[in-house]
């Protein structure tokens, strides 16, 4: 549940078209029956740089059942057609334990080392690059790459590989086309960019994660809307069609823009 939902997270970078504006994001997600989990995301991305914050904390019936409350954040420049990883810090709580990570550069923007910790106990890691090479350190990284695509396209076929410090796994963005959104759960509709998204583990050895096994062949489709006052992009819903705990859907509720 914690990676199904830190995906949706990472879906909401969808930023403005010329200038940097603050965008908030709130989203409601199910799973199955469940009323899953409430997420929050605040983002500024221009074509310099990005920031982005964010939170998710489980809900109803599912929250009773599985606590889980987190916070993420990730900061990073735009440069030579790349997106490069300033900044990426985690921290996650659950029934059972307190858990932080953070991701450290060094200056030319290669990945040094993680410091993490567990119920406050802290633990440092020197990382070694992989041999092969790859194009991101996290997630976000990722769809900032994809949202910068459209904004400036409006188009999202992309393809990048990711390494995070302990996995390899390659992201695969596939363009579906147009298509007419209209769902009563969702209060936005009008004629969306549709996408679909592959995570595919590069890994010999399965570890049983469930993001993975869940979309390495099976997609996660989003769709994206433009706000009609301000013209500015944002992610309307999120689905993927067949989980082990069901259909998943995650719907924007609310949006808040800020100059």
């Amino acid at each position: 549940m914690k990676n199904i939902v830190y995906f949706f997270i990472f879906c909401c970078l969808l930023p403005n078209c010329v200038q940097a504006a603050t965008v908030e994001h709130r989203l409601n997600v199910g799973i199955g029956f469940f009323d899953a989990a409430r997420v929050s995301m605040t983002y500024n991305l221009d074509k310099q740089s990005y920031e982005f914050a964010s939170t998710v904390k489980t809900a109803g019936t599912f929250g009773k059942l599985y606590l889980f409350e987190a916070l993420y954040s990730s900061e990073g420049i735009f440069k030579d057609g790349h997106t490069i990883t300033r900044d990426y810090r985690y921290e996650t709580k659950s029934s059972s334990h307190l858990r932080t990570k953070q991701l450290v550069f060094d200056e030319n923007g290669v990945l040094d080392h993680r410091l993490s910790s567990k119920d406050g106990k802290p633990k440092r890691v020197e990382i070694t690059l992989p041999d092969t090479p790859f194009d991101a350190s996290d997630l976000q990284t990722v769809f900032a790459s994809v949202a910068r695509q459209i904004i400036d396209n409006n188009f999202c076929a992309m393809e990048k590989t990711v390494f995070d410090g302990k996995k390899n796994y390659k992201v695969v963005f596939k363009d579906e086309g147009k298509e007419t959104l209209k769902d009563e759960e969702i209060p936005y509709s009008g004629e969306a960019l549709k996408c679909s998204v592959y995570i595919q583990s590069l890994d010999e050895e399965d570890d049983g994660d469930l993001l993975w096994n869940t979309t390495s062949d099976r997609p996660i489709y989003f769709w994206v809307l433009q706000d009609s006052e301000s013209k500015l992009p944002f992610l309307a819903k999120i689905e993927i069609k067949s989980t082990p705990l069901g259909k998943l859907k995650a719907y924007t509720t609310e949006v808040f823009i800020k100059d």
